[in-house]
């Protein structure tokens, strides 16, 4: 259906802006240009791919699904040329990490750091976001691939790997000056807390949608009839608004020893503990990069390292 690599930008410029004439400017090309192409696009699909509004475009239901197609075909062509280049050059272009907020604080480093020592002219890039937001990234062909919580029984793609090699705990975290660090814990102590929810991003727009903190949360407000504040939605992960006042959040309990700068440390309270697997899920095209599988054996070689040290310590 595509005749040209430039359809799919153009496309995805339509429907990144919302706008003909913003993504017209934006391509440098005029807005009767681009609405022709459109137009093409949508006799070659037989159907509308955009709703035409007065404030702008909305993506049809087909058209969501040929734009989330585009974005995909566009990345394995980017990394069809990461590979010839590699051949050519000896470098191979850039990989896109997602990652959890401790996995991002307390492996990534490491790992990244091991790695560049072998390749150090590929640029990675990383952000730091839940498990589901990296999933909805890697099916966009945004990404390649995400560590953090898997074990969430979702299927996914047939382009995606998933590999799970870690049993994690996850339990409420503090830093170490918290006054209820050092005593015994009543839930009306917990429901006093202010509290930071790391699973932001995975909200709807009207914030009906849960997160594994806000079920929590609930559960306190079934013992204590007493609504626990959220102080602090943050979809980005930072751990250092952990350091910053006497928040609460759940969090894995692997790894916190090893988050540089931070002192964070769990409560004594079996309240709030989840055990899953964890790991990552990449973009199998990906793995047809030798540095990219040589990065996957560091990064997991990483992860169990500071996995057995601490389950050989006080891992709970």
């Amino acid at each position: 259906m595509f005749d040209k690599r430039r359809d799919l930008v153009r496309l995805l410029a339509v429907a990144d802006a919302g706008s003909v004439n913003l993504a017209a400017e934006r391509l440098a090309m005029t807005q009767p240009a681009l609405t022709r192409i459109v137009s093409r696009l949508e006799r070659q699909f037989g159907g509308k791919l955009f709703e035409r509004l007065p404030t702008g475009m909305r993506l049809t239901a087909q058209g969501a699904l040929v734009v989330d197609l585009a974005r995909r075909i566009l990345r394995e062509i980017e990394s069809a040329e990461e590979q010839a280049h590699a051949v050519h050059s000896g470098r191979t272009g850039s990989f896109h990490i997602t990652a959890g907020p401790v996995w991002a604080s307390a492996v990534l480093p490491d790992a990244i750091g091991q790695f560049h020592r072998i390749f150090p002219s590929i640029e990675i890039y990383v952000d730091c976001t839940t498990h589901a937001e990296g999933l909805r990234r890697l099916a966009k062909g945004w990404t390649d691939l995400h560590c953090g919580a898997i074990d969430n029984g979702e299927r996914i793609a047939d382009y995606l790997r998933r590999e799970p090699f870690l049993d994690m705990t996850a339990g409420i975290v503090a830093n170490q000056d918290h006054p209820l660090v050092t005593r015994s814990i009543a839930y009306s102590d917990l429901a006093a807390c202010p509290w930071i929810d790391y699973g932001a991003s995975n909200l709807s727009e009207n914030g009906q949608a849960r997160t594994s903190l806000t079920d929590l949360i609930a559960k306190l407000y079934r013992r204590t009839n007493i609504r626990a504040r959220t102080a602090v939605r943050s979809g980005s992960g930072s751990l250092l608004l952990m350091a910053s006042g006497p928040y609460l959040s759940r969090l894995s309990l692997a790894f916190l020893d090893r988050i540089p700068g931070l002192a964070l440390v769990p409560l004594p309270t079996t309240f709030g503990q989840l055990r899953y697997r964890s790991g990552f899920v990449v973009r199998r095209s990906a793995e047809d990069l030798l540095p990219f599988r040589r990065f996957e054996a560091i990064l997991r070689r990483t992860a169990l390292k500071g996995h057995a040290r601490r389950s050989a310590g006080h891992d709970r």
